[in-house]
């Protein structure tokens, strides 16, 4: 009782010293109260001759049957430090058409309007909504089968009763196409017949072999059987910071490594097949992806690795040694040492005793559902 009636005292000083100081006093403005919110703080650094960009292709607005504005989505992907953005709202399922009233161009138009503001890159994008085989495809325009199309000039040449002509359409307007969560919603990542002959055709440049809260391990081999890109995004439909606990797990995205922060280095980077995926402290991408206008190849995740650790080999004693390893990058990367397990976390310098005829494996990265990173110690040096 007595703990209850000093909190009332309390509380009744502070009211009324509140109430004294507000007498007379037309308006009380609070500036710190405006304070952007912090978001999430992820910083990777750039890859050697590359630009590295934080990446989400695949998300929805009020204009299909997402829960918020295109303006506000893009202040969503500003907060969590993204680089680029696509607006990729359905172009068949569109729950709201009877109050909100626009063509499938509008949702995009609206989210380009704060692309300066906000320092991000917006693409314009759709998906294409069908059932399983052909899916949703992002092109970025993708039911239960679904496809992206990204880099489109116009989403209205998407709405057509043939799926595939819809395909052929964004094609037409130089699109990226992306083969949406190939998991959902039947929990099989089939790869069907007419998966097949879109690859063989080159109308499928990409996977996202992470959408939201899961991933699709099968689809890990496709990428790297088919040479296609990996992609990971949120697919996110309502309020980011209500769908994903940032103290636990942020949401995913697709890392770019591209030649200029623009949307067409965008483009041309997942063309060219330079990514990784993260999810959590899981990176998924390729170890080696070959380019015909490059000699040799492009190591994806051993560039991203590399770029994000450095080492310094303190001291040799025959076929020992002792490396100091820094991570410049906010990433944690769960590792397997002489049959022991380790974590370097994310701004951490660690020392660690090595065997140079060793090798290290990266256990949280996937380049397909079996097989890791893994790197010679000895290549350190």
């Amino acid at each position: 009782m007595k703990k209850l009636i000093l909190s009332l005292f309390f509380l009744s000083a502070f009211t009324l010293r509140g109430s004294a100081q507000l007498q007379g006093l037309e308006v009380v403005k609070v500036p710190e109260a405006q304070q952007p919110y912090s978001g999430e703080y992820i910083y990777i650094p750039d890859v050697e001759g590359y630009k590295t960009l934080k990446c989400d292709f695949h998300t929805h607005t009020i204009f299909s049957d997402g829960d918020i504005k295109p303006e506000n989505r893009v202040w969503e992907a500003a907060i969590r430090g993204l680089d680029v953005i696509a607006i990729t709202d359905h172009i068949e399922y569109r729950p709201n058409k009877d109050y909100i009233k626009a063509d499938h161009n509008e949702s995009y138009k609206r989210a380009k309007t704060v692309e300066k503001a906000s320092n991000l890159i917006v693409i314009q994008g759709a998906e294409i909504t069908r059932s399983k085989p052909i899916g949703h495809i992002n092109a970025p325009v993708s039911y239960t089968h679904l496809i992206n199309a990204l880099f489109l000039t116009d989403a209205n040449a998407l709405d057509v009763e043939d799926p595939l002509r819809a395909v052929d359409n964004a094609l037409e307007q130089g699109a990226f196409i992306m083969w949406n969560h190939p998991g959902w919603p039947n929990d099989t990542s089939t790869l069907y017949n007419v998966h097949k002959d879109l690859i063989k055709q080159k109308k499928i440049h990409g996977i996202e072999v992470v959408n939201g809260f899961e991933y699709y391990p099968k689809a890990f081999n496709y990428c790297k059987e088919y040479g296609l890109t990996y992609m990971g995004n949120t697919d996110i439909h309502g309020v980011y910071k209500q769908t994903y606990r940032t103290d636990k797990q942020s949401g995913p995205m697709t890392i770019v490594f591209a030649k200029e922060r623009s949307q067409e280095g965008v483009k041309e980077a997942l063309l060219a097949g330079r990514s990784v995926v993260k999810f959590g402290d899981i990176l998924i991408g390729s170890e080696t992806v070959s380019y015909t206008h490059l000699i040799g190849s492009e190591k994806n995740l051993l560039s991203l690795v590399k770029a994000c650790l450095s080492y310094e080999v303190k001291e040799v004693k025959g076929n020992q040694a002792l490396v100091k390893v820094t991570n410049k990058s906010t990433l944690n990367f769960e590792i397997l040492l002489d049959n022991k397990a380790g974590t370097i976390l994310g701004n951490a310098t660690v020392e660690i005793k090595v065997r140079l005829d060793d090798k290290v494996k990266f256990t949280t990265t996937h380049i397909t559902d079996d097989s890791r990173l893994v790197i010679d110690i000895a290549s350190l040096r």
